[in-house]
């Protein structure tokens, strides 16, 4: 049995209205896809930054219950002492369809926001955004999270030019706990 045209065009309609919406659910997800080796873990690093003082964080990445976004909870030092370790903060990655790119927002328990872009290179998941010192001025940041393998990222925190590190204040390994 032959359909008619008629008859293909109503069942490719009937078909789109059931795809298309899921597919556009589902996009979302895709665009986070860098995320995924980070999902439902918790990783975690020590180190020394460059001028001597200890760096340690736990950090856990998550879905949203609708899956359009990837959420991070940070554990870290609370004092200057580095004796105090708890909650530090909260994130949030989407995919922003204005911009076409990957957004970050984080709030710590200090009140401090941080927003950028995220730029990734293969498995290499790059934070950039500007940090605002105590006196205003503005140095432009980059985190960078470079995969080894499944269970392991280096980490670097520093300023970068041209692709090319200029400063690195830290650099250190992420675990998967």
């Amino acid at each position: 049995m032959f359909l008619s045209f008629e008859n293909m065009k109503n069942l490719i309609a009937l078909f789109s209205f059931f795809v298309f919406p899921f597919s556009l659910f589902a996009q979302g997800n895709i665009m986070l896809m860098p995320f995924e080796a980070l999902m439902n873990a918790t990783w975690k690093a020590e180190g020394k930054w460059k001028d001597g003082t200890p760096f340690k964080q736990e950090v856990t990445y998550k879905w949203s219950d609708d899956q359009e976004e990837v959420l991070m909870e940070t554990n870290s030092y609370l004092d200057k002492s580095f004796i105090q370790f708890g909650k530090f903060s909260d994130g949030v990655h989407r995919w922003d369809t204005v911009s076409n790119s990957i957004k970050f927002k984080v709030e710590d328990v200090l009140g401090n926001v941080i927003e950028g872009d995220v730029k990734t290179k293969q498995k290499t998941i790059m934070y950039e955004y500007a940090y605002e010192d105590s006196l205003g001025v503005k140095t432009y940041m980059t985190d960078a999270l470079i995969w080894i393998k499944p269970d392991k990222y280096m980490f670097k925190v520093g300023t970068m030019k041209d692709d090319e590190w200029e400063n690195v204040m830290l650099e250190t390994y992420f675990f998967k706990k």
